[in-house]
């Protein structure tokens, strides 16, 4: 056996469903997308004034990077399982 999980076919309303999550997620996408140039930019100018990168701003960034790869992965269809606000933010 391989370790790809085997799936089964969509009931009828459930694509549907499926795909309003995908429109409104490819928007969340592109806002996340700004966030993360907000948050890379801000972390820049904190290492050039204090000498070294915000503790904070990393932890964010990383669970900024942790929920992109988790929207990417259902507008792929890598997994059924939705990301937040649907479902639970990813996990540290």
């Amino acid at each position: 056996m391989s370790g790809v999980p085997q799936r089964t076919e969509p009931q009828p309303g459930e694509l549907g469903v499926r795909v309003l999550y995908m429109l409104l997620f490819a928007i969340v996408f592109w806002v996340v997308s700004w966030v993360l140039v907000v948050t890379a930019l801000a972390q820049l100018l904190v290492r050039i004034l204090s000498g070294r990168p915000s503790p904070e701003l990393a932890r964010f960034g990383g669970a900024l990077a942790r929920y992109t790869a988790q929207i990417v992965e259902y507008l792929t269809f890598v997994t059924d399982r939705v990301p937040y606000p649907a479902g639970e933010f990813p996990a540290q």
